[in-house]
């Protein structure tokens, strides 16, 4: 193969990747921008395949779809100056692309460095107005929900001193009537868990302050970023709230201390009814062998007295008789064993019918 034909297997590779460069495709998840020279020559394109110039025009897709941004957690104070752990979310999608890409790509042309760095903004943003939220809103505000109210107790402002917990020192004292004060607002606190698909739910109540509260934040967060980033944030949602780490120990000890109170009135109060039912049963038990004795004692009696006619008769029909038959009962029960011994006079009436035995 000699030196022209190398040039024309040039010539053919040179012009087929020309070929493949000269068109382009946009995916229906993606949105593009076509630039020239780092200079926008159409934005917002739409799905579909375009022809563009070789080596000249660069085309810079991103992400169309909603995405999901989870925002690390940070902490809050609220109205009453209690500090708490907020864990939320946000979602979001790319508006208008042109001002997305030229404010957050910074020169990048990689969606996916461009998406990261849309995150890295969100967070001071979303961070900004929840602080801004929960510092003109209460505990109960925050935590109640629909219908839900926190005990008076609960909400005492001196209940979790912010320099407290900043410090993480507190003495027992403290400690203790911090609990005490905390222990049913934290109840609620945890189990502030919003399910993430709440937003496809039924409408949220007009009293509802968490709702309030998340549709604000968006509605800030929003506008701020539609304007300066090309972003549209959906929907902000508060995943959990929660004690800071230095209350969140105590707070648990009192809940812990406060059902094990519970259970031992619960198993008092079950005592108390066992030693009801008890007494009861040994009351009726008692009452029952007293009616059985009286019946049987009753029994025995009128078999006593016809047992003892019985004999009045037979003796009065022949007493010589039943003195007879009572001497010989009275022979086998005095001579049951051979171990017996009596000592009697040989003229005594227990001999009688011995002696008038011998005598015949």
């Amino acid at each position: 193969m000699g030196t022209r034909s190398w040039l024309v297997l040039v010539a053919v590779g040179v012009l087929l990747l020309l070929a493949l460069d000269s068109f382009y495709i946009v995916n229906e998840t993606e949105k593009a921008v076509l630039k020239r020279f780092s200079r926008v020559e159409q934005a917002d394109i739409k799905p579909g395949i375009y022809p563009k110039v070789p080596l000249i025009d660069e085309v810079i897709r991103v992400d169309g779809r909603l995405l999901t941004h989870d925002v690390p957690t940070q902490s809050f104070l609220t109205a009453e100056k209690k500090l708490l752990n907020v864990d939320a979310f946000v979602t979001w999608r790319i508006a208008d692309v042109q001002r997305y890409i030229v404010s957050v790509g910074a020169g990048a042309n990689n969606g996916q460095a461009m998406e990261r760095r849309a995150r890295e903004l969100l967070d001071p943003r979303v961070n900004e107005a929840l602080r801004n939220q929960f510092a003109s809103r209460t505990v109960q505000e925050v935590v109640a929900g629909r219908g839900g109210a926190l005990p008076d107790e609960a909400l005492d402002p001196s209940a979790v001193s912010t320099g407290e917990l900043m410090n993480g020192t507190t003495s027992a004292q403290e400690q203790t009537e911090a609990a005490q004060a905390a222990d049913e607002e934290a109840a609620a606190v945890t189990r502030a868990q919003p399910d993430p698909d709440a937003g496809s739910g039924p409408p949220p109540e007009k009293d509802d302050q968490r709702e309030e509260l998340m549709n604000s934040v968006a509605q800030e967060v929003n506008a701020a970023t539609l304007e300066d980033l090309g972003i549209e944030v959906v929907d902000v949602r508060v995943k959990q709230v929660d004690w800071p780490e230095q209350v969140r120990g105590r707070v648990f000890d009192r809940m812990r201390a406060e059902r094990a109170r519970d259970a031992a009135e619960h198993r008092a109060r079950g005592r108390e009814v066992a030693e009801r039912i008890r007494a009861a049963a040994d009351r009726e038990r008692t009452e029952i062998l007293a009616q059985a004795y009286e019946a049987a004692q009753k029994t025995r009696g009128e078999g006593d007295a016809r047992a003892t006619n019985i004999y009045a008769n037979a003796y009065s029909k022949d007493r010589e008789f039943f003195r007879f038959y009572r001497s010989l009962q009275a022979y086998r029960d005095s001579f049951n064993s051979p171990d017996d011994l009596l000592i009697l006079s040989p003229d005594s009436e227990f001999f009688r019918y011995m002696k008038q035995s011998g005598a015949d």
